[in-house]
């Protein structure tokens, strides 16, 4: 953000010469309600009816070494149990509007969408390099005019059905190049053969922000939807269950429901039975962590797991890799003894005998309670910041009491010591390292 918007005063300046916002409000964060200020200045114009918050005008989204790293060992743990891993990334919503939408909103030319699009081009490539099954759903949104237009809603974060069934049919067609034997149908449902069916309205989240800030009250948006039903075949295999398991966010399971039909547009580009175990609010691990620690994976419950998350969920942010690593080599890994000290009311956690540290796992005493601060002091003086914790979406039926980061990739630096502070309340019933 520091890079695309290096003046406020001149963005708000350019805004207020160039674009009519729905509110002077909503620009200013000191004058936004508390829960929509940190995603200020929200930009918008109310001739083309696009709202923009400043959390979905990133710029960079291509990882850097140790991101690709992280992302390579968790397909990696993927591969070992011999079930695939597709990453689902929902492409970013200002590239999908365009610059002329972005320009109109932000009153200039403060948003590079040919940069952006390119990083995040570098995203799906590196997520490609490191072995998981990824499509690159910009290219499926931008393919043709309509669906660009109709791939977002313009007062709402998420994408509408015919964004949702337009990327489920580009995942099922990345599925089939790699692996055409997996699901014998999949490859051969099409954009074209998209029928209507009936429609959904998106009240909107980001309408409820100018009705919060503006006193506006802005009409819901209508989505047409599809006749998704499956087609069969004799092909079809016998299953005593879902071969499909979706892991996502409120992309694919919005208050509750799948309000996009993701999941039913999954199920009719694989032609497969799909079990939608997405979280809302969960954050980019909160479903795929849980699942993991279940057991599922290592029972090869499904033939193919599919990790859905947003793009304003940064693969840089190393925190939530490493959780999701440490909770794929959890059973793998023997817990040593520690020495537990305190220090200005944290716990500092050193091995017993004195040996680098790989990761470390904590219990606590109340499962709805679970986040966690971690200073991780190297051998050469140094410290890394890592937060360890579950969201409060995540349901605690899904939880497990102990919550694991693997620290690895840290260059030659080696972990010696860890001080672990509990946030919100959350108490540390147990700890150990490996």
């Amino acid at each position: 953000m520091k890079r695309l918007f290096p003046l406020l005063s001149i963005i708000l300046a350019a805004t207020t010469a160039q674009s009519e916002p729905y509110c002077e409000s909503l620009l200013h964060k000191e004058t936004l309600p508390k829960k929509y200020a940190k995603v200020a200045p929200i930009f918008s114009d109310v001739t083309n009816g696009w709202i923009f918050t400043s959390d979905q005008l990133k710029d960079r989204y291509d990882m850097k070494a140790t991101s690709q790293k992280l992302v390579t060992a968790i397909v990696d743990e993927f591969t070992k149990r011999n079930v695939p891993l597709a990453i689902v990334v929902a492409p970013p919503r200002p590239i999908v509007a365009g610059q002329e939408q972005l320009d109109s909103a932000m009153g200039g030319n403060l948003y590079d969408v040919s940069a952006a699009r390119a990083s995040f081009d570098d995203l799906i490539d590196g997520l490609e390099v490191a072995g998981a099954i990824v499509p690159n759903l910009l290219n499926a949104a931008m393919a043709e005019p309509l669906v660009r237009e109709k791939f977002y809603f313009q007062r709402d974060t998420h994408w509408t059905t015919t964004g949702a069934a337009v990327s489920a049919i580009a995942l099922a067609k990345s599925v089939n190049d790699v692996s055409p034997e997996m699901f014998p149908n999949d490859g051969q449902f099409n954009v074209q053969d998209l029928a209507a069916s009936g429609s959904i309205d998106e009240e909107g989240s980001l309408t409820e922000i100018v009705l919060a800030a503006c006193e506006k009250s802005l009409p819901a948006e209508t989505a047409q939807t599809y006749d998704l039903t499956r087609s069969g075949g004799l092909l079809d295999e016998t299953t005593n269950g879902a071969q499909i398991a979706l892991l996502g966010s409120s992309f694919s399971n919005r208050d509750k429901r799948d309000h996009y039909r993701f999941a039913d547009a999954l199920s009719r580009a694989f032609d497969a039975d799909v079990e939608n175990m997405s979280v809302s609010g969960g954050g980019p691990i909160g479903a795929i962590e849980a699942y993991i620690l279940s057991g599922a994976l290592d029972r090869r419950d499904h033939e193919l797991v599919i990790w859905e998350l947003p793009y304003t969920e940064s693969f840089n942010s190393h925190s939530f890799l490493r959780q999701l690593l440490g909770a794929l080599r959890k059973e793998s890994e023997t817990l040593n003894s520690v020495e537990i000290s305190m220090e200005s009311g944290s716990s500092l956690v050193r091995s017993l005998d004195g040996s680098p540290i790989a990761g470390i796992e904590i219990a606590t005493s109340d499962l709805s309670k679970q986040s966690f601060n971690l200073e991780i002091r190297f051998d050469n003086g140094s410290t890394s910041k890592v937060y360890l914790g579950r969201r409060n979406s995540v349901p605690v039926q899904l939880r497990s009491k102990s919550l694991s980061s693997n620290l690895s990739f840290f260059g030659d630096r080696k972990p010696l010591e860890i001080l672990v502070s509990p946030l919100n309340g959350a108490d540390m019933a147990d700890v150990g390292v490996y």
